[in-house]
C-alpha cells in the first residue's frame, strides 16, 4: 500500500529500503572496525578461503605451489605458515548450493529442468500463475516509485514517498534521478571497499623479496642436509673425483636453473629483457604465456600425463627425504648416547619425537623451526671451516697422520648421487621467482646463490676431508663429535643442533607431502572436521612409512645417493632440459639444442647406470 505525507525533509543515513541495503557498512559502523581491522581478521580468511576454494577446481596436484612454500623462506611469520600448512577445502562444502532438492509432484516440467522463464514487462500476477515466484517487495517497491515519480511529472501531489513496508524516505528534488541510484552508489562504494582490502590482502600474502632475500632463500634451500656428506664424496671418489663431481653437477644445476626461470617467464631468451624495460621502451613479446608453479610447467609442456608423472617424483623424493632426516636424526642421538648397542633403536626413537610437531600444526612453534635450519647451516660450514684451521695450526704434519685418496672411479657412482641431492632445490625456484621484487634480477640472483654455493660446499668437502681423511663419517659432523677433544661442550652443542635440525626438517617437509596425499581425498570426505582426522592419520601413515623406509635402509650416504640419482637427477637436470627443448625447441640454435640433448641423455644414462652400480656396491 502506497501513502503520501507532506513532508519534504530528506535522509540518506536512515534509509534501509528494500531498494538500498546496507547491511555491510552499517555492520561496520555498528561494531566499530575500520576496514583495515575487518581486513586483519574475516577478510584474510576469506582471501584464505577463496585460494583452498580455486585449488579444488584444479587438477591435482593443486596444493604442491602452497606447500612447497614453507621450504622456501628461512624464517617466516605465522600468519603465511599457517596458510602454506592449511589442509586443502574440502568439495561437499562448496557444492552445498548445488544439492539437489527432490521436486513436488505439482511442480512444473520447466522447473525441473532448470529452465526461467522470461517475463515481459507488463507482466502482471494471478492467482493463476502459483507456479512461478512472487517478485520480492523491493521490486514492487520500484514499480511503485516510477509510478510516483509519473505521477509527479503530470502535476500530480508532491511530497514523501513511504512504501507497503515504510522503510525510505524520498524527496522530491530526487525524483529525477533513476530509482536505482542509491543502490549503485552502495555498490560503487562496496566495490572501492573491496578493492582496497584486496591490495591489502596482496602486500600481506603476496610479500615480495629482495634480491638478498631472494639469495639467502635459494642458498638456504641448496645448503641443506645434504652438505654434511660432501667430505665422503672425497673420501669415495677421491681429491680429484670430488673436486670435478662437485664442480661438475653444480654447474649443470646452475644452467638448470636459468632454464626454470626462462621457462617460467615462457621465452627462452633472459628474463631481465621482458621484466627490466623502462617505461615507455617496448619489451620483446614473450613466445608462451608465463607460468607460476613447478607442476603447471609440466602440465604446459607435457600435458596432464606429465604432470602427474612429476608430481609422483616431486612427492617420493619428499618421502625419501623424511627417511634420510630420521636417519640423520638417529645417527647423531646414537653419537650422544652411545651405550645404545644399534643405532637403529636410536632411528625408532627419532620417529616418536618428530611425531608431535608433526601433528600439531602450530604456526608459531613451525615459525621457529623454520629458522633452525638457517641458524644450522650457518654454523656447519663455521664449524667444519674453523676445526680445521685449528686442526692446521695446532698440528703441522697432519697429512702424514691420516690416508687420502687421489682419484678412485669405484666410489663415483655414489658420490654423483650425493652431491645430486645437495644441489636438488629446483622444485623451489618457482616460488622464489614469483616472489620477487625485481623479476629481472633472478638470473644474476641465481648467479650469486650458486657462487656462494659452491664456495660453501668445497670448503665443507675439502676441509672435511683434509681433517679425517678416508676415516670421516658420511656426516661430518659425526665425525666432528667422535674426534672432539678439548671442546667437547662446543661439539656436543653442534650435534644437538643438528639433531633439532634434522627433527625441524622432517617437520617442514611432512606438510607438502600430506596435502598432495590429501588433495586426493577433498571429493569423498563429507565436511571439515573428517578432514583434520584424514589430516592426522595420513601424517602419522607417512611417519610410519618413512621409519619403515630408514630402518631398511639405515646408511645415509646410501640414502641420499640413491634420491640424488633418481629423484634430483629427474628433477633438477632431466626435466629442465627436456621442457626447455619441448618448449622452445623451434627457436632455438644448434648448439642450445646439442646441450640439452647433452643433459637429457648424460643424465639419464647417470641415474641408470649410478643406481645400478651404487645398489650392487651396498647390497
Amino acid at each position: 500500500m502506497i501513502s503520501y505525507t507532506e513532508e519534504p525533509s530528506f535522509d540518506f543515513a536512515g534509509e534501509k529500503s528494500p531498494l538500498v541495503r546496507g547491511g555491510s557498512d552499517a555492520g561496520s559502523s555498528a561494531t566499530g572496525a575500520s576496514p583495515k581491522d575487518t581486513f586483519s581478521t574475516d577478510n584474510f580468511e576469506s582471501i584464505v578461503n577463496d585460494i583452498t576454494k580455486d585449488e579444488l577446481e584444479r587438477p591435482w596436484p593443486a596444493t604442491f605451489d602452497r606447500g612447497i612454500q614453507i621450504l622456501a623462506g628461512p624464517i617466516m611469520d605465522e600468519k603465511s605458515i599457517d596458510n602454506y600448512t592449511k589442509s586443502p577445502g574440502v568439495r561437499a562444502r562448496y557444492n552445498k548450493s548445488e544439492t539437489h532438492i527432490p521436486f513436488l509432484a505439482s511442480t512444473p516440467a520447466w522447473v525441473k529442468r532448470g529452465l526461467v522463464q522470461l517475463k515481459s514487462l507488463d507482466y502482471t500476477f494471478d492467482d493463476e500463475n502459483t507456479a512461478i515466484p512472487t517478485p520480492k517487495p523491493g521490486r514492487l517497491d520500484a514499480r511503485a516509485y516510477r509510478q510516483h515519480i509519473l505521477a509527479i511529472k503530470s502535476g500530480g501531489k508532491k511530497g514523501r514517498l513511504t512504501t507497503s513496508e515504510g522503510h525510505y524516505i524520498i524527496n522530491t528534488a530526487d525524483l529525477s534521478r533513476s530509482p536505482g541510484f542509491r543502490r549503485e552508489r552502495h555498490v560503487d562504494k562496496q566495490r572501492k571497499h573491496e578493492t582496497q582490502l584486496e591490495h591489502g590482502a596482496m602486500e600481506i600474502t603476496d610479500n615480495k623479496s629482495s634480491f638478498v632475500q631472494c639469495t639467502f632463500n635459494m642458498a638456504n634451500i641448496l645448503m641443506g642436509v645434504g652438505m654434511l656428506g660432501l667430505p665422503y664424496v672425497f673420501k669415495t671418489a677421491g681429491w680429484i673425483g670430488g673436486f670435478f663431481v662437485t664442480v661438475g653437477l653444480c654447474l649443470v644445476t646452475w644452467r638448470t636453473s636459468y632454464y626454470l626461470g626462462r621457462e617460467l617467464n615462457g621465452d627462452p631468451r633472459p628474463v631481465h629483457l621482458f621484466h627490466g624495460a623502462f617505461s615507455g621502451e617496448n619489451a620483446p613479446t614473450r613466445m608462451r604465456k608465463q607460468i607460476s608453479s613447478f607442476p603447471g610447467l609440466a602440465r604446459e609442456a607435457f600435458g596432464d600425463t606429465g604432470c602427474v608423472c612429476l608430481s609422483t617424483v616431486l612427492y617420493f623424493e619428499l618421502l625419501s627425504c623424511l627417511s634420510i632426516f630420521l636417519v640423520s636424526l638417529g645417527n647423531h642421538l646414537h653419537v650422544l648416547f652411545p651405550n645404545v648397542p644399534q643405532s637403529r633403536h636410536m632411528t625408532v626413537a627419532a620417529g616418536v619425537l618428530v611425531i608431535p610437531s608433526a601433528l600439531l600444526r602450530t604456526p608459531k612453534l613451525l615459525s621457529y623451526l623454520s629458522a633452525v635450519g638457517t641458524l644450522a647451516t650457518v654454523v656447519v660450514v663455521l664449524s667444519v671451516v674453523l676445526s680445521a684451521i685449528v686442526m692446521i695450526s695446532s698440528v703441522r704434519d697432519i697429512g702424514s697422520e691420516r690416508e687420502y685418496k687421489f682419484s678412485s672411479v669405484d666410489g663415483l657412482p655414489l658420490a654423483l648421487g650425493i652431491v645430486a641431492y645437495c644441489f636438488s632445490g629446483h622444485a623451489i625456484v618457482p616460488s622464489i621467482f614469483q616472489s620477487m621484487q625485481r623479476p629481472q634480477e633472478f638470473e644474476r640472483m641465481i648467479d650469486f646463490t650458486y657462487g656462494i654455493v659452491l664456495l660453501s660446499c668445497l670448503l665443507v668437502a675439502v676441509s672435511g676431508y683434509y681433517m679425517f681423511g678416508d676415516s670421516v663419517d658420511d656426516q661430518v659432523t659425526i665425525s666432528l663429535e667422535k674426534n672432539s677433544e678439548n671442546a667437547d661442550f662446543l661439539m656436543s652443542g653442534l650435534t644437538w643442533l643438528m639433531i633439532l635440525t634434522a627433527g625441524s626438517k622432517f617437520t617442514l617437509t611432512m606438510f607438502p607431502l600430506a596435502l598432495g596425499f590429501e588433495e586426493m581425498l577433498t571429493g569423498i570426505l563429507p565436511n571439515d572436521l573428517a578432514m583434520e582426522l584424514v589430516d592426522s592419520v595420513v601424517k602419522v601413515f607417512f611417519i610410519f612409512l618413512s621409519l619403515a623406509i630408514a630402518l631398511f635402509f639405515p646408511s645415509f650416504c646410501f640414502l641420499t645417493s640413491m634420491v640424488g640419482l633418481i629423484c634430483s637427477m629427474i628433477v633438477s637436470v632431466i626435466f629442465p632440459a627436456l621442457a626447455h627443448l619441448k618448449l622452445f625447441g623451434t627457436s632455438l640454435s644448434t648448439l642450445e639444442k646439442a646441450i640439452d640433448w647433452f643433459l637429457v641423455i648424460g643424465g639419464g644414462i647417470v641415474a641408470i647406470v649410478g643406481t645400478i652400480a651404487t645398489v650392487k656396491d651396498n647390497a
